[in-house]
Parts: C-alpha cells; structure tokens; sequence
C-alpha cells in the first residue's frame, strides 16, 4: 500500500457472466477490466467516461457493495478481496456513499431526524440522545436549520435533500467517500453550492473523495486527480492540471472538447468522435477506442496499448506523444 494513502487498487477487475443455457453460451461482460489507483486524505480523485465505461462498477466495488473479480483492493490497510465477513462489517463506515440522486436516495416514510440517525442506530451503541445529538451536529454542519429535523424529504428542495444525503453519509466519520454523480440531478444554480459544501468538509474533516461524474466542467472545479476511463479500462490517469492543459489520449480529447465553452478558439478546436460506445461483451480487438479514433492506424486494431508515462501522465495509446 502506497505510504500515506486510504485506498490502493492495484489491477481491479469486475467481470460479469450473462446468459448461458441450451440455446445461447454465456458470455463475459467486463465492466471494469483492469484500474489502479490510488486515494489520500484530503484528495479528490476525479473519474470520468461516457455511461458504461465502468465507473459505477468501480463505485460499488470501493464501497464494498461487489467482490472484485480479479486484482487488489486495500482500504485503509485491510486487503477486501480476501476479508472475511465480520473484517468487512468493521471496514464499511469508512467508506460511504453519496448517490446521484436525491429524490430516490432518502425514504420519504422517515424524518430527517431518522435518517441521519439510522447508521448510528445500525452500526454503534449511542443512546437515542446522543444519536439526535450527532445527527442535529451534522445537519448543522451541512447547512440545515434545526426545525428540518422533524421533516419529511418531500418537503425540501432537491439541493436541499443532498445536503441531507450527504450529512447522512458523515454520520460515521468515514475517512472516503464515493460520490457518484451527486451534482448531476440538481438546477445548475444548486451545483456550485453543493459542490462548495463537499469542498468545505473535506477541508474540515480530511476526507479523500472518489467522484464519479461524466461533467468535465465539475471536474475541473472540484478534482485533484483524473482518471479517464473507456470501455473498462483507464484511457489516461494524471493530475487534473496536466490533464486538462493538455490531454495526451484522443478521447481525453474529445471530452474536452466536447464541454460546452464560451471560447470561440476552444469552439473551432473541437474533435469529433464518430459512432457509439462499442459493448464490453464484446469490445474491438487492439485499442478499445481505435474504430472511433481519427488518428487510428493498422497497430491500433492489432495491438493493444498498455499505460504508460508520457508527460507526466499515464496514458493508453500508441501515438500519446503526437496527439495535440
């Protein structure tokens, strides 16, 4: 495990078998098919990719909700993948989970007051006043006013009810969180506001951050990481700085290019990306991106390209020093 770090993921495989039977042989699906990273306190990692490339299955493998198929997890200095039950039980609070959306995250049959409550309820032994007491601490510390104790969710507005989730998701004091597209459901308004707040309690509580997003302009503003992802596999991993100045993978590229801007030089620099996300049942043979790539050659069907660095990024292609 990498000195310093909650969570090393070395080489981590999720694949699924789907079908089989009298008429049909099963096939292998592979969601997340080879990701390593690495998450300190107080840093955000940032992973980005079109829907199905696998970032929610590495999302639920991190919070322990899937058994990787292959590879290694350590969180906080504990191997997952050969944890045994009651090691996993102890493991989970520190990671928890903020969903995308907050219309179907809380129970609308329970109070504020019992949700935030419940994980304490679950996973400690605090008396019913000092769980309303960490659980009113909390709400304070997202921004809540003490009368939204006794209220239902459908009583507050969508920004509202993530900071609600997210004080759900501190009630533990977990060292990472995994926040899976927590912006993506709200106005634009709300955005910046709820993206400020997860900022500030990083800031406050030293907490390490797995984001989950497709929206490149949140990236940019909340990020220090930035794992590109493609069909299962890491496209390009550097720092967000590097990544976003000059991205060295075509389809790193191509995102960029594709974030609405109000450049007119950044507008008649766009890449266009031809065709749809290929499956992962059944994924082009050499570079996964190749049949969309407009630099695509004969060695990218044929070979393909592994990580490696390339100013001071790790990037998968075979031309990342004359992508440009």
């Amino acid at each position: 495990m990498t000195e310093g770090s909650l969570l090393d993921a070395k080489d981590l495989k999720r694949h699924y078998r789907i079908g089989g039977g009298p008429f049909r042989p099963a096939v292998t699906l592979r969601a997340v098919d080879g990701v390593s990273i690495s998450l300190e306190p107080g840093r955000t990692l940032a992973v980005v990719g079109e829907s199905g490339c696998g970032k929610s299955t590495l999302a639920r493998m991190v919070t322990m909700i899937e058994q990787p198929t292959e590879g290694s997890l350590r969180i906080d200095g504990t191997e997952v993948t050969t944890a045994d039950a009651a090691t996993l039980k102890n493991l989970r609070p520190v990671v928890q989970m903020v969903f995308q959306n907050p219309y179907g995250s809380l129970n609308p049959r329970k109070k504020v007051g019992s949700i935030l409550e419940e994980p304490l309820v679950i996973n400690t032994d605090l008396d019913a006043e000092r769980r309303q007491a960490a659980g009113r601490d909390m709400m304070a510390k997202v921004g809540l006013r003490p009368e939204h104790y006794a209220r239902y969710p459908h009583m507050f507005s969508g920004g509202q009810r993530q900071r609600i989730a997210i004080a759900r998701a501190l009630m533990l004091h977990p060292k990472i969180v995994v926040a899976d597209e927590p912006v993506s459901a709200l106005d634009v308004s709300i955005r910046a506001q709820v993206l400020n707040l997860l900022m500030d309690l990083q800031d406050e509580l030293k907490l390490a951050y797995l984001f989950i997003s497709h929206d490149l302009s949140v990236v940019r503003h909340i990020a220090d990481e930035v794992m590109v992802m493609y069909l299962g596999r890491p496209a390009e991993q550097g720092s967000k700085e590097t990544i976003f100045e000059r991205p060295r993978h075509p389809y790193t590229k191509a995102l960029l290019a594709s974030t609405p801007s109000v450049d007119p030089n950044a507008r008649s620099q766009r890449m266009v990306v031809r065709g749809e996300l290929p499956s992962p049942i059944n994924p082009p043979s050499g570079c996964a991106f190749h049949r969309r790539c407009p630099f695509a050659t004969a060695e990218c069907a044929a070979r393909r390209p592994e990580l490696r660095l390339v100013d001071g990024r790790l990037v998968a292609c075979h031309y990342a020093e004359s992508v440009d």
